[in-house]
């Protein structure tokens, strides 16, 4: 499987980095950031075509080249946009993958774009597994309460009868071969057979010791999708029209929008800011996301006996001169507080002077925020892969 990362994903990556090494900088908890559209006059008779080419926050895949979401605004007076003069536009991509508001879905009804459901975390890597039988896996996040098992491979190693269970009822067992698909399917709203959970036997052995069954294009996908009508509204925006692939949306009511002000569009997902002299404009969306904290070396001071303890520092002195640091606990380590987090060799401390006192530092602990920022960007292209 190849994954690719488009042009507006790299922007907004770039966008994200800055905002990590600004917070390995400075305490705070969290930062927003704007992603901006290009400026456009607002004045009566123009128009503000974006998609991801000038508007970052819209899906555009660098492989084919082909943009997937689009704005186009038409202003019929200076900085007024008549009802349905402003229309948005999301298409369907990557067989199933639909991008609507700024959140990634898929559309699993292939009929029509109206069922959007997440994807959801089987806890397989590359979306493949080996399974010994009897071995169960649960396939689906907290309340969903999935569980797939391998109960059976036949002696010749052919067939492998596999099961799939949701709190505890069964809700699908099979018999299938070698390439043979394993698919559960139900019915939601007006589809029928809509494909909840499916993966592909990819090998299987059978031995006396030695029993496997692997697994591979392990999907599933929440059984609770958002579902969409004609007529939903979403601020002053309602959806007019759902096709097999498309979803389209426009304004129900005039916006206006006076000099140097700032109007909210689509529920809060963009807002369309005027400039001072009511001439020009722009469309932006912000992204609120959260820094690391410091990391806080507690205070550090000189013990009065040499079997002193981290819980127990007094700030006397004793012809031995010994120094004890506190460190956190055990349960505050795993709290996920960045202050409970020490680096022994990362931070060197300037300790107390021999004549006594405490010397608190709070430290940036370049070490720890780079594999958080790491880890961030790297879940960030994972949900927007192709």
């Amino acid at each position: 499987m190849q994954y690719t990362i488009t042009q507006h994903n790299i922007k907004i990556l770039s966008c994200i980095l800055i905002v990590l090494i600004l917070g390995s900088c400075c305490p705070v908890d969290a930062k927003s950031i704007k992603i901006r559209g290009t400026p456009g006059s607002v004045e009566a008779g123009s128009t503000m075509n974006l998609d991801a080419l000038n508007f970052p926050e819209l899906y555009y895949r660098m492989s084919n080249g082909e943009t997937y979401e689009w704005l186009n605004i038409t202003f019929a007076k200076n900085g007024t946009i008549n009802e349905g003069g402003a229309i948005y536009t999301t298409k369907v991509y990557s067989s199933k993958a639909i991008m609507f508001m700024g959140n990634k879905y898929y559309s699993i009804d292939t009929g029509k774009a109206y069922l959007l459901s997440k994807k959801l975390s089987t806890g397989l890597k590359d979306n493949k597994k080996t399974f010994k039988p009897g071995e169960a896996c649960e396939v689906c996040e907290f309340s969903q309460n999935y569980t797939f098992t391998v109960l059976d491979i036949d002696q010749n190693g052919e067939k492998a009868t596999l099961q799939l269970t949701k709190n505890g009822e069964v809700v699908k067992i099979d018999v299938v071969g070698i390439g043979d698909k394993f698919e559960y399917k139900i019915d939601i709203a007006n589809s029928s057979d809509i494909t909840i959970f499916e993966c592909k036997v990819d090998t299987m052995m059978h031995g006396t010791d030695f029993n496997r069954v692997k697994l591979k294009s392990v999907k599933h996908y929440c059984d609770t999708p958002m579902i969409l009508d004609i007529g939903d509204k979403f601020g002053d925006f309602e959806i007019t029209s759902i096709a097999e692939k498309t979803i389209e949306m426009k304004n129900t009511k005039t916006i206006s929008c006076s000099p140097d002000e700032t109007v909210v569009l689509m529920d809060g997902w963009l807002d369309l800011k005027v400039s001072k002299d009511g001439e020009r404009g722009y469309i932006y969306s912000t992204k609120t996301l959260e820094c690391p904290k410091p990391v806080v070396v507690s205070p550090v001071t000189e013990s009065t006996n040499v079997n002193s303890t981290a819980s127990n520092v007094s700030g006397d002195t004793d012809v031995n001169n010994t120094v004890t640091a506190v460190l956190p606990t055990t349960s505050d380590a795993k709290s996920g507080d960045a202050s409970a987090i020490t680096t022994e060799t990362e931070q060197p401390v300037t300790l107390a002077s021999a004549g006594g006192g405490t010397a608190t530092r709070t430290l940036p602990a370049p070490g720890i925020l780079s594999l958080v920022s790491m880890f961030a960007v790297l879940a960030f292209i994972n949900s927007r892969k192709n």
